[in-house]
């Protein structure tokens, strides 16, 4: 299998056991390496999330000698994903010996890596602990008025949650109308990760691809994504009301199973839009992670 279809299979076995990934509460925040303390990004928090450990770090087997403890005897390593940059060097050579065209810059390829609640002798730090209820909502707030270049965001008795993209503008019910400040924001996250594909910001609709409806299921995917990545960042419980009907988990496998891809680039999709509303810079490096 390749990482596609590694991360694809993962996530459709927990479709069919009737559980959306990217619904799960981290209460522990977005899960981190506990070697750099850096976020894993785009499709390693979906492969992440499918777990149901409490520590939000995770380490690798030799990572785990390195600090003097181990993982324990019969537990299961979590693959994530990275991306190696080849060299020009490389590139030339799949150019002249394989033939290949136009080779591809960067390459795929998964790694192992144990969650801190599988290892022992490894201490665990001290900012591993769950979001403090009443932190969430400020994180949620601030994540808000950090947004560079936001669109207008109007509320009203009677609209209806929708990112108008010809007034660049959010509608949304208002707080008092949600069952709480959790599902109020995490509604709002949703509709500003549609904002972020506006022209002015990152342009992502002129860069879809296929025929209308395809287009739209697409956004739709990068919009949960998104809203799921920000929710996981403060703390916030992600509503599953109506949207784990069955109906609904089965067209989500279909799209799955008709291209296994898609997730791939719709979490790249999601992780831009994310880093765009935290206002978040990333080094580039020669090997990172997805």
């Amino acid at each position: 299998m390749n990482v596609y279809e590694v991360v694809t299979a993962r996530v459709l076995k927990q479709l069919e056991a009737g559980v959306l990934p990217w619904r799960k509460t981290w209460t522990t925040g977005l899960p981190k390496s506990l070697a750099t303390h850096r976020e894993y990004r785009g499709m390693n928090l979906l492969l992440l999330s499918t777990t149901e450990y409490s520590s939000g770090y995770w380490l690798t087997y030799r990572e785990a000698l390195k600090l003097g403890g181990h993982v324990r005897k019969g537990e299961r390593a979590t693959p994530v994903v990275y991306w190696k940059w080849r060299t020009p060097e490389e590139i030339q050579r799949l150019i002249q010996v394989k033939g290949i065209a136009d080779p591809a810059p960067c390459v795929p390829f998964t790694s192992a890596v144990f969650n801190l609640d599988q290892v022992e002798g490894v201490e665990s730090p001290a900012a591993d602990q769950p979001t403090k209820p009443e932190s969430r909502l400020a994180i949620a707030e601030g994540v808000l008025a950090g947004m560079r270049d936001a669109p207008e965001i109007v509320h009203g008795i009677t609209q209806q949650p929708a990112y108008q993209f010809t007034l660049d503008r959010v509608s949304m019910p208002h707080l008092g109308q949600f069952e709480g400040a959790d599902e109020y924001y995490s509604t709002l996250f949703h509709e500003l990760i549609h904002a972020t594909g506006h022209s002015r910001r990152l342009n992502r609709f002129a860069e879809a691809e296929g025929y209308q409806i395809e287009k739209y299921s697409f956004e739709e995917l990068v919009a949960e994504l998104g809203a799921a990545f920000l929710c996981a960042f403060a703390g916030l419980t992600k509503p599953s009301t109506e949207q784990l009907q069955a109906s609904y988990i089965a067209d989500w496998a279909k799209v799955f199973r008709g291209d296994v891809q898609v997730l791939g680039r719709a979490a790249s999709a999601a992780q831009k839009a994310v880093d765009f509303i935290r206002g978040t810079v990333f080094e580039e490096a020669t090997s990172k992670a997805a």
